[in-house]
């Protein structure tokens, strides 16, 4: 409006005119009657809009309440409804025996609500007795005291309650509190646990003893808790009676009277030396030193004995409680040993005790003496000897060197696992070969000397079909003229050298042995230093454990210097022989046209078997004519070589010259009348 008006525009003054007094007076003197109508009007208005928009609540106490309000803007009851704006209101109600209830309470939005509400009851009292008996209680657990007692403030509801007393039954039950603030009460005699046990014994005043608790002097009638029980009656100077009873809860028992008897004396027996055997009233009651328990006022015959000594007996009688100690000595009973020791200055000790050099009759013990006669470089010889009274013994002991010793400890036979045996050989010195001019000689026949630094093993038989078949069951070497080579005990024959030492290697692989050869390809090398596998003897082995068997020294055959052999001496080429053999023995049966059963014929002197005859032998040396003027310790031959040497005659030899011991074969492939045995070097162990 500014914007249109003209700026020399006159503006004029308006006229007031002050209202008239008269005027406002009417205006506010308004009747008591509208105002009273107006205010009905709005309370009307206001309890409409209230009904209206208000929403019915019922509140329902469990249990019922006494009184109850609820405060909260416009709150109108009607009937057992409350008209409620939705909102908090605050309700409290009260009933006795309860907690006062206060509660906000959130009124929602649904035109009708039904609202429960649960009063809380107070605690209650629980009065507890047990007549005369304190017990102890204990409410959900928690321990609470001791009867008479009232238990405060126990909350409504069910509660577990337990109570126990010594010697009685416990109590176990459900209790249900009423609360309200009521005081309840609980009366319950408890039940005893024991038996009436009445006991005495003579004489009196005896000391019960209950599981190890004194439990006063009899006669008395005992309150004993029910189960199993141990009693004890005892009383100085008498011996205490023990019995078990088992008890049940209210019954009476009486028992016998316990009729003591006087307590033991004790008898503390040792002896000189100790050790020995005791013997009461002819009894075996242990050995030296002893403690032995003797009834009084008896009498007891002990009698003290030992190996080698004079027994001793004593006679005595003990009062009540007396304690005796008693030592007897024993006399040895003494037997005469006569020693003959070898070498004669050796050491001498009699159960430990070094005895003078010059004392070797000795006057011992009649029990076992243990004997040790030593002396440096010479192996100790332990004998247990018991001396006898009645006559003299005489004992030679003769110390062997360590070295001896040591080959003593050697066994003098093993066994295979294929059943063939092995007899221990001790080492020697052999002279092989023979003169360029004895009779029946051949060049081939080189002499050498063969010193043999060990001890070893050598086959006790050939190795048989039975045997060999273990390794290799094919193998078959055949009939030769009408006799069959196959048979089972008879020694396997047709074997080239290098199968029998595969089946060397073959038994020392069953036995977990060392292997004796080495295999490169198709050759065989013997491993050195020597393994304790199987292998094929040295041709020295061979020759001493043959020709110098009996150790007299060599012959020129087996059996002497001469032919014939004795009957039936070895498996040879005899009359049976004839058109099998190209050459035989005249005058001479063996019983046998073919190989014989191996061990058939007698051994030599070192319990060898057919080292002559049966069938010859493949020996571990490659064939060799080179001459040698030394000593050779252990020789085996040459390194190398594809021909072995072949020992022993056979069923097929009748010649003079295959006959001698000197006589040399060699080959390298299998013949029917060649066989092998088997060798080992004897082990650290052994």
């Amino acid at each position: 409006m500014t914007d249109n008006l003209d700026q020399n525009e006159t503006l004029d003054p308006t006229r007031f005119d002050a209202p008239s007094l008269s005027r406002q007076r009417r205006k506010r003197s308004l009747s008591r009657s509208t105002i009273i109508i107006s205010g009905a009007l709005l309370i009307m208005l206001v309890l409409g809009w209230h009904l209206f928009t208000a929403r019915a609540v019922s509140l329902v106490f469990i249990p019922s309440a006494t009184t109850q309000s609820v405060s909260g803007w416009l709150t109108l009851q009607i009937g057992e409804r409350y008209l409620l704006r939705p909102g908090s209101v605050t309700v409290e109600a009260t009933r006795e025996g309860y907690y006062p209830f206060k509660q906000v309470l959130q009124i929602s939005e649904e035109a009708e609500q039904d609202i429960e509400l649960p009063l809380e009851k107070l605690p209650g009292n629980l009065d507890i007795t047990t007549g005369a008996i304190q017990a102890r209680i204990a409410l959900d657990g928690a321990p609470r005291g001791l009867t008479p007692i009232t238990l405060t403030n126990v909350a409504a509801g069910r509660h577990e309650l337990r109570i126990e007393a010594e010697r009685y039954l416990p109590f176990e039950a459900s209790i249900d509190i009423e609360g309200l603030g009521k005081t309840q009460t609980l009366v319950h005699d408890l039940v005893p646990r024991w038996a009436d046990v009445t006991l005495s014994s003579r004489p009196e005043q005896a000391q019960l003893t209950v599981d190890g608790k004194p439990s006063g002097l009899l006669p008395q009638t005992a309150e004993l808790i029910e189960g199993s029980r141990q009693l004890v009656i005892s009383k100085p100077g008498y011996q205490s009676q023990s019995m078990g009873l088992n008890l049940v809860r209210g019954e009476s028992v009486t028992l016998p009277t316990f009729e003591l008897k006087p307590a033991n004396g004790l008898i503390q027996l040792e002896s000189e030396p100790s050790g020995a055997v005791v013997q009461a009233n002819g009894e075996y009651i242990g050995e030296t030193p002893l403690d032995y328990s003797l009834s009084p006022e008896q009498r007891y015959t002990f009698e003290v004995s030992k190996s080698g000594y004079e027994p001793q007996r004593e006679t005595l009688s003990l009062k009540p409680t007396e304690v005796r100690a008693l030592t007897l000595t024993l006399n040895p009973r003494l037997g005469r040993v006569m020693l003959t020791i070898t070498p004669d200055d050796a050491e001498l000790r009699v159960d430990g005790i070094l005895q003078p050099l010059n004392r070797r009759n000795l006057d011992l013990p009649a029990r076992p003496q243990t004997l040790l006669i030593s002396k440096p470089g010479y192996a100790s010889s332990a004998q247990i000897i018991t001396p006898q009274p009645d006559f003299e013994q005489s004992l030679s002991i003769t110390l062997l060197t360590e070295a001896a010793a040591a080959l003593a400890r050697i066994p003098e036979e093993i066994e295979t696992s294929i059943g063939s045996r092995l007899r221990r050989i001790l080492p020697g010195e052999v002279a092989l070969g023979a003169p360029r001019r004895d009779r029946g000689g051949r060049g081939n026949e080189v002499q050498r000397t063969v010193r043999l630094s060990n001890p070893y093993y050598l086959g006790i038989t050939e190795i048989t079909n039975a045997q060999y078949a273990a390794f290799n069951p094919n193998h078959n070497p055949g009939v030769l003229g009408r006799t069959r080579l196959t048979t089972a005990n008879r020694p396997v024959v047709g074997l080239s050298w290098k199968e029998a030492i595969a089946f060397c290697n073959w038994l020392s692989d069953r036995e977990s042995l060392p292997r004796a050869y080495e295999v490169s390809g198709d050759s065989f090398r013997l491993i050195t230093p020597r393994t304790e596998g199987y292998r094929l003897p040295t041709e020295a082995e061979w020759v001493r454990a043959g020709r110098y068997a009996d150790g007299t020294g060599p012959s020129r055959f087996p059996w002497g210097d001469a032919l014939p052999p004795p009957e039936s001496f070895a498996n040879l080429a005899d009359s049976a022989a004839m058109g099998l053999a190209p050459n035989i023995i005249a005058d001479y049966a063996d019983g046998f046209r073919g190989p014989a059963p191996v061990g058939h014929f007698e051994a030599n002197a070192l319990g060898i078997f057919d080292l002559s005859g049966n069938v010859a032998e493949w020996t571990h040396d490659r064939f060799s004519t080179a001459r040698s003027t030394t000593v050779e310790v252990d020789w085996m031959g040459p390194e190398t070589g594809e021909v072995f040497v072949i020992r022993g005659s056979s069923f097929l030899t009748g010649t003079f010259s295959a006959l001698r011991w000197a006589y040399r074969d060699s080959g390298r492939e299998g013949r029917q009348d060649l066989g092998f045995r088997l060798a080992r070097d004897v082990s650290r162990g052994d």
